[in-house]
């Protein structure tokens, strides 16, 4: 049998004390009277264990801050913590809190309760963006050609998301402006927070456009003994756009998947599929569109040929099937080039 040392009461003991006399003016946790928790008055997140972070409401904020805040002795396990806010008015909240602990194998339950103050800041991602603060240029442009209005937007689309996939883990990372040019050629030039974002979002717009990359940088300062440089890349398109019909060595290509350092191209006569080189495709020449395709309506069919007609003209003419040809509804798609008419084949 097990006695207190303190009361002599039989029973349990932890540390050679009854329950009563080892719990006795002991507190294993504690609050500060009060907590306060930053708000960037710009883009209204809140600073929370040393992190910016973006929630809505402030009544979970101040819960968070004062969990953050309680402090719990080395020998206590807590078990569960209850947290209730009320609001004292915008700048203030009341919260209270129980905490469950286990202590020598005893479930212990304690009370606390303080003010969380709200106050307002500036983050340091807001404090750049205000400065127009940037350390990187991508310029996008076209070789021999004006930057159509849909594919400049289809680049600023992914920029963005290329970006938003970079921030998620590090808000630091951000575009500070971008710019759409009307000059001849058009284009767009993006200016980001990150060089190193920078290149390499150049890198995912030259695999996915077949583009070419030309970096530059210029030393700018100096900080804590580190040379800062903005660096500039300059992505430049190809004449050619996935879908479009090139004459390349003297025959007629239809343009497929692009990559970093070479382009798809498929026969429109023969359907056969080959991968030249972007150096090489510099050579190739655009005779057609996307838009410049005919939607032709089939009259008759032939295992080697169909008969279509114009949709505009309404002439009927025989057209010879491509390799591994397949109908696919009652029209084709018809390119017209000089005199000549092509199915347009299929991209294997």
């Amino acid at each position: 049998m097990s006695f207190c040392v303190k009361c002599g009461a039989e029973g349990p003991v932890y540390r050679s004390l009854c329950e009563s006399c080892f719990l006795e003016g002991k507190v294993f946790t504690s609050l500060p009277d009060h907590v306060n928790v930053f708000q960037c008055g710009h883009c209204g997140d809140y600073l929370l264990d040393g992190k910016w972070v973006d929630i809505e409401a402030r009544e979970e904020v101040a819960e968070k801050a004062v969990e953050l805040a309680v402090d719990i002795v080395k020998d206590a396990e807590p078990l569960s913590v209850g947290l209730h806010a009320e609001k004292i008015d915008e700048a203030n909240y009341h919260v209270g809190m129980t905490v469950s602990l286990s202590v020598e194998g005893l479930e212990v339950n304690e009370a606390r309760t303080t003010i969380v103050r709200f106050k307002n800041t500036s983050c340091p991602r807001c404090n750049k963006l205000m400065g127009n603060y940037y350390e990187g240029t991508l310029q996008v442009r076209t070789r021999d050609r004006k930057m159509p209005e849909d594919l400049r937007e289809e680049i600023v689309e992914r920029v963005y998301k290329l970006m938003e996939e970079h921030s998620k883990d590090n808000r630091e990372l951000f575009i500070s402006k971008v710019n759409r040019l009307s000059t001849t050629h058009g284009g767009v030039d993006v200016i980001l927070s990150s060089s190193v974002v920078g290149r390499n979002i150049a890198r995912d717009l030259s695999d996915q456009y077949a583009a070419e990359v030309k970096e530059t940088a210029k030393l700018v300062t100096q900080k804590q003994g580190k040379d800062l440089y903005r660096v500039t890349f300059l992505v430049r398109l190809p004449a050619y756009r996935f879908g479009d019909i090139v004459q390349y060595e003297k025959k007629l290509y239809l343009v497929g998947a692009l990559r970093a350092n070479s382009t798809k191209l498929t026969n429109m006569k023969t359907s056969q599929s080959v991968m030249v080189s972007n150096s090489d495709m510099i050579s190739a020449k655009v005779v057609g569109r996307k838009e410049d395709l005919l939607e032709a309506v089939i009259v008759t069919e032939t295992p080697k040929e169909v008969q279509v007609m114009h949709p505009t003209t309404f002439k009927v003419f025989d057209l010879k099937k491509p390799p591994k040809f397949e109908r696919k509804g009652d029209t084709v798609k018809v390119f017209q080039h000089e005199e000549e008419f092509y199915l347009l084949p299929l991209q294997g």
